[in-house]
């Protein structure tokens, strides 16, 4: 008798506890939130509560329209310790899993961003540990309301979270948990970057110990013709395709409570190919570009990567000058970059330094040399360049459509070493060169104007030999930086300067 009345009070208990969650589930969430399911299964032997064909719907607080919604096949707590519970004021789970999640959610600009902020004051005062947290399937979509446009979406997610604890120690953090270990993998990623350019990934794993991307493209949406007749100032259109990105030892976390930071050992980039075309004939762009330097100091939380190497990426920059003229171009093949200390977080005299080795214009090896160091507030920078056998006439691709200038001759050998601040740079040029001629073109850009070109060889030295030496050697100071153009721009203006210095006839 004693037994049946325990089985009768354990199924009386089991209705009960399943009454009070299906109340709790109708009336104890905020206002804004609605849940339905088909079935609701829970088994105090097992600890287990099973929420089937679930949807979860937020209304907003300023527009009474549903802004979220979340689809699940199933939700699944396993393994409530009940003991735990009564005796040591622990909430312990072995296994949440949330199966075919399908979020989707509407953002809107106009509303507050007041409305989006959680209290920092948590008043869930109880530890929480669970062992495994699974998300299964998962898919995220998300739209801008006003102009119904997809602004993210991810498929096929899996996620795994291992020995989760939530105490009053957390509670108050950004990430309000701590856990040992985790897994995320997904597929065809999508996402708006800006009202100008996406991104999108064919796969991506992402443990504790690496993050590997796979099939990323950042592009510009618009075609070159679009893109020039809706931007208000000058901006770069590309196309950037890199084969796979690993990241070792990813770290994102919160230090001091308040700041984020990010770090990771190595960032490996395969095979890039980077397509980027710039219209001159669109306005320029006033606002101030900062150096390399001062945008790594300004960054709005912490960064500290060891290393970055890219392997073996192609690069072509593209510049249209003239309507009626296609656009001059540059080319770097065969790129590898090694770049040390990417970071604001380093003191002096840790230097970030960047290593070079490429083929310029497709055959001319370049080496480069960079240097400068984030705590410098003038922005003190090297940056130390060396090309072997460089064709003149491989930079008409440039200078025939850009400049109405063809060049012929060869740069046997050229070396400089530009020194400077975000003000200035002083260059040390030089080059040893030979039969180097410079044909200005006639408006058509077809036929030499031999009078223009006549005078411009009176003053440019035909070779580098002299008496003594094999090489021309030549230094310019002062070269003012124009702070409205971007760093490469200083490089640029810099090279040219002394370029010119050293060919011009004493």
């Amino acid at each position: 008798m004693i037994i049946l009345i325990m089985i009768l009070g354990f199924f009386v208990v089991q209705y009960v506890i399943k009454s009070k969650i299906e109340k709790a589930l109708s009336t104890k969430l905020p206002e804004t939130v609605e849940v339905s399911y088909t079935d609701l299964n829970l088994s105090l032997l097992k600890g287990q509560l099973v929420l089937d064909s679930v949807k979860l719907t937020n209304l907003g607080r300023t527009i009474k329209e549903p802004n979220a919604e979340v689809q699940l096949e199933y939700f699944l707590i396993n393994g409530f310790s009940f003991w735990n519970y009564l005796f040591n004021d622990v909430i312990q789970l072995d296994y949440i899993s949330l199966k075919n999640p399908n979020v989707i959610y509407y953002h809107n600009n106009t509303i507050p961003k007041e409305e989006f902020q959680v209290s920092q004051g948590n008043s869930f005062d109880k530890k929480v540990e669970i062992n495994e947290i699974h998300i299964d399937k998962g898919h995220v979509e998300i739209w801008d309301s006003k102009t119904d446009s997809l602004k993210l979406e991810i498929h096929q997610i899996d996620l795994m979270l291992h020995d989760i604890v939530y105490n009053q120690k957390t509670k108050n953090r950004k990430v309000p948990f701590n856990y040992s270990s985790y897994q995320i993998v997904f597929d065809s990623f999508f996402g708006q970057i800006s009202d100008y350019e996406n991104v999108t990934i064919n796969h991506v794993e992402i443990t504790n110990e690496t993050a590997e991307f796979e099939g990323l493209k950042l592009y510009t949406k618009y075609s070159k013709n679009a893109l020039s007749a809706i931007i208000p100032h000058e901006r770069d259109h590309f196309n950037l395709i890199i084969d796979s990105l690993t990241i070792e030892q990813p770290n994102l976390e919160v230090v001091k409570d308040t700041t984020w930071q990010f770090s990771s050992n190595k960032l490996s980039f395969y095979q890039p190919n980077f397509k980027v075309y710039r219209d001159k004939l669109v306005a320029d762009d006033e606002r101030i570009k900062p150096l390399y330097s001062k945008m790594l100091r300004n960054l709005k939380f912490n960064l500290n990567i060891e290393e970055v190497i890219v392997f073996d990426a192609d690069i072509a920059y593209s510049e249209k000058v003239k309507a009626d003229k296609k656009a001059g171009t540059v080319t770097f093949s065969k790129f590898h970059a090694d770049i040390k200390h990417v970071s604001n977080t380093y003191q002096s005299p840790t230097k970030t330094v960047l290593k070079i080795h490429t083929k310029f214009m497709e055959h001319a090896p370049l080496k480069v040399d960079w240097f400068f160091d984030i705590n410098n507030h003038n922005d003190l920078f090297e940056f130390k360049a060396e090309i072997d056998e460089l064709q003149a006439s491989y930079l008409n691709k440039f200078t025939e459509p850009n400049l109405n200038v063809r060049l012929e001759g060869e740069l046997d050998k050229t070396y400089f070493t530009i020194s400077g601040t975000d003000e200035r740079s002083t260059i040390d040029f030089k080059m040893k060169y030979s039969d180097f001629d410079i044909i200005a073109l006639k408006e058509s850009g077809k036929e030499k104007n031999e009078f223009l070109t006549d005078v411009i060889n009176l003053f440019v030295s035909k070779n580098s030999s002299s008496a003594t030496h094999f090489f021309k050697e030549a230094t310019k100071k002062d070269i003012k930086r124009h702070k409205t153009k971007s760093a490469f721009n200083f490089i640029w203006i810099s090279t040219r300067a002394g370029l010119l210095k050293t060919m011009t006839i004493d």
